[in-house]
């Protein structure tokens, strides 16, 4: 029996693979799970045309996001905290405060595309990375000064 398989199966191939296999194994598991569908020239010829709309579409999404990236690296972001001796903070800064910044300039995050080795704990100038989208990163200045 010859499936065109609609996700990654193991053992058998990925998505998008026309393979060969048994009758029970196709009828019993990959059909009615929904792993597969039969590999007529129909179903295969729409498996392309979704292939190619959604690399167009992906191409469209990585487009944007490195002219985004390209805007967020010359970004400065200023907070300004609560600090004691010695440039200490009280507290720190992580994620979720560079996101409401980021989105107080217009730039909507969530916080797990903020990439922090450690929240940030004194004053100065600090360096932190956002993954924008899959392979577009890029590194924003974020400038922590002392509160009046």
């Amino acid at each position: 029996m010859e499936l065109l398989l609609i996700k990654d199966v193991s053992d058998v191939g990925k998505k998008g693979d026309v393979v060969k296999v048994r009758e029970g194994y196709g009828r019993n598991f990959l059909l009615p799970r929904n792993l597969a569908i039969p590999a007529t020239r129909k179903n295969q010829q729409f498996f392309e045309e979704q292939r190619a709309r959604s690399a167009a579409r992906k191409l469209k999404e990585k487009t944007a996001a490195e002219k985004k990236a390209k805007e967020l690296a010359e970004l400065t972001i200023t907070l300004e905290v609560k600090a004691g001796e010695g440039d200490k903070l009280y507290g720190s800064v992580g994620p979720e405060e560079v996101c409401a910044a980021l989105v107080q300039k217009g730039y909507e995050f969530d916080k797990k595309q903020v990439r922090m080795r450690e929240h940030l704990k004194s004053l100065g100038t600090h360096h932190v990375d956002l993954e924008i989208y899959p392979q577009v990163k890029t590194r924003l200045t974020v400038e922590l000064v002392r509160q009046p």
